[in-house]
């Protein structure tokens, strides 16, 4: 059995993880009451009318979002569309996780963001004032990953460390699955870079690593065994989705049918030419075209800006969030998309 002190340190690092999702939003929120602060948001919104500063989660050769998205800017099926209501700039910032990309948010330095379902869903929750115009893709797959030689099944993992990226789709996945095992108060859950797990899996310093759908292909193909996948539990499937802010909508009106007729179309588009596309997800995030045709099969894209069974999808992230307290408060999904 775990001692007493080892399940008060999972405790707070459960309390820390809703601390560092509600703090992005409570600091820049609050900040925002100083009048001279105010001035400054508006000046930079005047300046900005014809920009778009869009967010988006990873990292890849021309710094533009992967996926539809991703070829929607690559083919200027976007950067038309937007001309076309006095949209003619578009910045994009990459970021390492959803969170930051909140903060971002909130302190008024981007627009719009594409991100996991999870950190999307607990800005709101906690007062950003965002709205969800699309799902990027639906059913993100989770993969729960040992070092070589380590455990062979997720029971092995209790009073063990595992890890994942606090405020991810992967880590409400992690916490979903040792509750479903009944260890959700026997195994201990640090917070830990994608990018840092690799190495952190070779030295043993962890027992397992929740990864994202776009690398845990990736960390499979070198031989690391995988105990466990969010497929084989639907419930904790996560979504990537975009949202955009309350402010950016009132001044662009037109904005979700253009973004989501440029997406359209960068769907009808891939979809007739599969392996380009993957060819340009392969060159954009550095995975080979096996990798990268595992992590985001085009059945996890959908024509439709929200599908029904990706709509299932948020509800569920959203009531596990809620119910768990990692989100403030209880919100109608129906209420936060755009209409």
């Amino acid at each position: 059995m775990i001692s007493n002190s080892a399940r008060d340190k999972n405790k707070l690092v459960r309390r820390l993880f809703c601390l560092l999702l509600t703090a992005f939003v409570l600091v820049a929120v609050t900040g925002c009451t100083d009048s001279s602060s105010s001035a400054n948001a508006n000046q930079s919104k005047s300046k900005n009318q014809a920009v778009l500063r869009i967010g988006f989660v990873g990292s890849t050769k021309d710094n533009i979002p992967a996926g539809a998205e991703g070829w929607s800017i690559q083919n200027k099926f976007l950067q038309k569309d937007l001309k076309k209501i006095g949209i003619d700039k578009i910045e994009y910032h990459a970021f390492p996780n959803g969170p930051p990309l909140n903060e971002a948010i909130a302190a008024g330095e981007l627009d719009a963001g594409i991100l996991g379902d999870t950190p999307a869903i607990v800005g709101k929750s906690n007062g950003l004032k965002t709205r969800l115009i699309s799902q990027a893709s639906i059913n993100s797959n989770v993969w729960l990953i040992t070092p070589k030689n380590g455990v062979s099944k997720i029971e092995e993992l209790k009073g063990k460390t595992v890890a994942t990226q606090l405020g991810s789709y992967m880590y409400r996945y992690l916490v979903g699955v040792l509750k479903l095992k009944g260890l959700d108060k026997d195994v201990k859950i640090v917070n830990m870079l994608t990018s840092d797990a690799e190495a952190a899996l070779k030295r043993g310093d962890i027992a397992a690593f929740a990864f994202p759908t776009n690398s845990g292909p990736l960390i499979k193909s070198k031989g690391f065994p995988v105990i466990d996948e969010a497929k084989d539990h639907p419930e904790l499937l996560g979504s990537s989705v975009t949202v955009v802010t309350e402010d950016y909508l009132n001044n662009h009106p037109e904005f979700i049918k253009t973004w989501n007729s440029a997406r359209k179309e960068a769907l009808d588009d891939l979809f007739k030419k599969p392996d380009e596309f993957y060819r340009f997800q392969s060159e954009q995030v550095g995975y080979g075209v096996k990798v990268m045709k595992e992590s985001l099969p085009l059945s996890n894209l959908k024509s439709e800006a929200l599908s029904d069974e990706g709509t299932k999808e948020l509800e569920s992230t959203k009531n596990f969030l809620v119910e768990g307290k990692f989100a403030k408060k209880e919100f109608e999904l129906n209420d936060w998309i755009a209409k």
